[in-house]
């Protein structure tokens, strides 16, 4: 008992001698949310600064310019090698593990030459190569589908009226914000490129190694199961995945390592997720309502809609189609050197360039009528049953 007291004091002494570190995030990102749980996880004071999409980030003017400006960004005033900021989850992890070794929870084997070393990196690097890719471009198509007027939340940091989806000025801005987001990660072809039968299959994967494993690398927690069960916390609220009966092994994998290693588990949830949650409730109490009901039969019947939302579908997949996306170019050019240890996860996010002024009517023209008719079709192809 006295030697578990000491060690406890100790720990104390080092932490208080630790300045707070940064972390800059996107709220609802759920990279962010990797590196929110590994810090919580070594126990390591920090504060976080919500980055600002449409303005200045305070303190990351003191970021390097060579710098990817890629969420999630840790800033450590600790370092005294000149390495004081450092960008993407998993280096991220790879970095807290070296520079915090006396803390409890180690989220790499201690022998980094080890094989199970590497392949906790690779197993990191790859689900953020692609089923992060994947569930974050579901995840948006599945926002804009329910309750669109939360991207106002991006310029959230600039206005405060955006912080409320319901505000009128929310409602009116959101429309543009969509056109940014469905150009930046190719929402409007995720049925082209099957991101959801990807998604099963990496989901079917993991669920047959888990029915024999209790973790995704080795027989201890390590960052292969933070990095997993962050990422997919999204198809939580994605019903096509979340209600389907051949995923409730994943499912339950995730409870059972939040409960065990996550320090703020149950209180998880996003704001963004709570206002699509509150949404969802409010939608089925309408749903009993005699207006909505009239009006849901009215829509059915109005045939003369339904053919021109098809017409108008049809046109825009003409003269919209995959062809004119090779314009936009992915922002963050990802190096694989030869040594693995220094590998990148790659990352879908594409330029959106509306400079001048004709391109930028050009660009919202383009992807506004995507939003009005190709985003529908795709919510379709989310809600398909297996």
């Amino acid at each position: 008992m006295i030697a578990r007291r000491d060690t406890l004091y100790s720990k104390i002494i080092v932490y208080k001698m630790i300045e707070r570190l940064r972390l800059y995030q996107i709220p609802w990102s759920h990279y962010c949310d990797k590196v929110r749980w590994a810090l919580d996880l070594k126990e390591l004071p920090y504060e976080i600064v919500n980055f600002n999409a449409f303005g200045k980030t305070k303190g990351l003017e003191r970021a390097p310019k060579t710098m990817r400006k890629l969420m999630p960004i840790l800033e450590d005033p600790n370092n005294k090698d000149g390495n004081t900021f450092q960008c993407d989850s998993t280096p991220i992890l790879l970095y807290l593990d070296a520079q915090y070794p006396q803390s409890s929870i180690s989220l790499f084997p201690s022998s980094s030459s080890s094989e199970e070393y590497q392949q906790v990196i690779d197993t990191c690097l790859r689900l953020d190569s692609e089923l992060g890719l994947y569930i974050r471009r579901i995840g948006y198509v599945q926002i804009l589908k329910e309750k669109s007027s939360v991207l106002s939340l991006l310029f959230g940091e600039e206005f405060s009226w955006a912080n409320n989806p319901d505000d009128i000025r929310s409602r009116l801005i959101s429309p543009l914000i969509a056109c940014v987001m469905i150009a930046r990660f190719r929402l409007h072809r995720i049925r082209e490129e099957q991101i959801k039968e990807k998604i099963e299959q990496i989901l079917l994967d993991i669920g047959n190694h888990l029915r024999t494993n209790d973790y995704l690398v080795g027989k201890q927690f390590t960052a292969a199961d933070l990095t997993f069960c962050s990422l997919v916390k999204i198809l939580k609220w994605i019903p096509y995945f979340n209600e389907d009966r051949r995923f409730r092994i994943i499912f339950d994998y995730h409870e059972r390592i939040r409960r065990n290693y996550d320090p703020k588990y149950p209180n998880i949830d996003s704001y963004l997720e709570k206002i699509i949650d509150k949404h969802r409730i409010q939608t089925k109490r309408n749903e009993k309502n005699l207006t909505t009901r009239i009006k849901t039969f009215i829509h059915r019947i109005n045939f003369l809609q339904q053919f021109f939302i098809i017409f108008m579908t049809m046109v825009v997949k003409s003269i919209y189609g995959p062809a004119t996306d090779d314009e936009e170019v992915l922002q963050f050019k990802t190096s694989s050197p030869q040594n693995k240890q220094e590998k990148e996860a790659f990352n879908d996010q594409r330029r959106v360039n509306i400079k001048p002024s004709w391109l930028m009517i050009k660009f919202f023209f383009k992807y506004y009528c995507h939003f009005l008719f190709t985003i529908p079709n795709q919510t379709v192809y989310l809600d398909i049953k297996a």
